[in-house]
This record gives C-alpha cells, structure tokens and sequence, in this order.
C-alpha cells in the first residue's frame, strides 16, 4: 500500500463557524468569449484566495494506475502555509498517514511497516515537476500552483471556452493555467515535460460554496510517465477553523524507506 500514499501525495504535490456545512452550493460559471489581459486574468483568479486558519476536509479518493484500481477515504487537515496532515484509510481501516510542512515530508504506511523522511527534492525529482508545500496546498485549495511571478511572463489566450495563460518562455517542464470567465476558477492546470514524455493534468470540475468560502467539489489527477494514473479525490464535506489533531508519530518498529 506504499503506492497510496506516494501516488496520493506526489501527483497532488477552508472564518466562518465551527459547524460542519455539506459542500452543496455549486457555483455558476462563464465561458471565456472575450480576451482579457494576463494581469486582468490573475487578479480575478486571486479573488478567490482563502483566509482561514484550519480546515477540515472529508473526501473519497479513487485510483487507476494501469487498470489496478483502489478507493480509499481521506482525512485532510489543513493549517494555512503551516502544515497538511492526510489520514488515508482503506475500507475503513488507517493505514497511512501523510505530513508535510513547509521543510519536507514525512509518511509511514501500516502494511508493510515503513516510514519516509525527506524534503521536497526527491519527491519534485519521482513527479517530474518541481514541488513545495505551497504547491501542494493550492492543489488541495483549487489555486493556480506558481502564477507569482510578474504577469508579463505569460501570454493569455482563449482555449476551449477558457482563458488560458502560459510562460511565454518555453522550457523543459512547462505550465498552462485555465481559467472560466465569471468568477476566475481554475478549472484545469498542466503540467508537461515534453524531453522525458511526462504530462500531468490537473482538473476541477465544478466549485461550491461552504459558508463564504469557494471550494472545488473535486479533483480529478491524469498522470502519465510510464504508466498512466488516474486520480479522482471527492470532497465529501468540508469544515472551516476547528480545533484540529496534526498529532504525527511514527509507530515503533518501522522500517525507513527512500523513493527511487
């Protein structure tokens, strides 16, 4: 089950009360018909920044990497540019538990008995695509992954209905972002490196509204390298500024494990 955790991490890598609130509410989207500005684009899509303290979101994860396929439920807590813990369980049972911060990564899995420790280096080298923890939170929180930089280094175009916005740059791991009209959604990033055959799409199909909160229904993950993985994690329902457990201890008698 080492997989799971890896695949679940690597391919990713909500303050309004304390009630739980189903994510219900889905948001109204535009189609892109008119051109607008790299800048105009990014400042709609920044918008939707979250400012929250904690949150708690429930999903249910399912996997297919090359037709062996796994469901499994996943816990993801979140303490804003802090920490990110995952409880993976698989028919109900723990078997792995995920932690990373803005210094690294650290996992054990219960199966085999094993535990990584490690920055981010590794894991940016086995994706193929460079990651850190803002990243990986962004991924989780619907947000573009890196459009920090001045706005002059894209270009925008229209794709399919969406206002597309790429490096002008071309390099050897390249980036797209796509956007809807309305209210600046990120509806689909990818992530290709074209000397090694690695592509990697990431895709939100629809967004909801928890509180005053804007959060993706779900997410779905198509890798492919040398083999194809898809990756489908549905928010099940989602908390905002609870009192949280990130309570992260390897269990003793583990067996310390690298990624190749």
């Amino acid at each position: 089950m080492k997989k799971i955790s890896l695949l679940i991490l690597c391919t990713l890598f909500l303050v309004v009360g304390c009630k739980k609130k189903n994510i219900d509410n889905v948001l109204d989207e535009g189609e892109a018909s008119n051109a607008k500005t790299v800048l105009t684009i990014l400042n709609n899509h920044s918008k939707q920044n979250l400012d929250f303290q904690t949150t708690a979101i429930r999903t249910t994860s399912t996997y297919d990497d090359n037709g062996d396929t796994k469901k499994v439920s996943m816990d993801i807590f979140i303490e804003k540019d802090k920490q990110i813990l995952l409880n993976v369980r698989f028919i109900g049972i723990p078997i792995a538990k995920v932690y990373v911060t803005p210094q690294g990564v650290q996992y054990y899995e219960k199966w085999n008995k094993v535990y990584f420790e490690g920055d981010f280096s590794m894991l940016s080298k086995w994706v193929g695509t460079d990651l850190n923890f803002n990243k990986f939170q962004n991924i989780l929180l619907g947000q573009a992954l890196d459009t920090k930089s001045e706005a002059t280094k894209y270009v925008a175009t229209i794709e399919d209905g969406l206002h597309k916005i790429k490096s002008k740059v071309e390099e050897d791991i390249q980036s797209a972002y796509f956007f809807e009209d309305q209210n600046g959604l990120l509806k689909k990033e990818e992530i290709s490196q074209p000397s090694s055959n690695r592509l990697v799409t990431i895709s939100y199909p629809e967004y909801k509204k928890v509180g005053k909160y804007t959060v993706p229904s779900e997410i779905n993950v198509n890798a492919r390298q040398e083999k194809t993985l898809h990756l489908n994690i549905r928010y099940d329902n989602v908390t905002f500024n609870e009192s949280l457990n990130f309570n992260y201890k390897v269990p003793a008698g583990y067996k310390k494990v690298g990624i190749k």
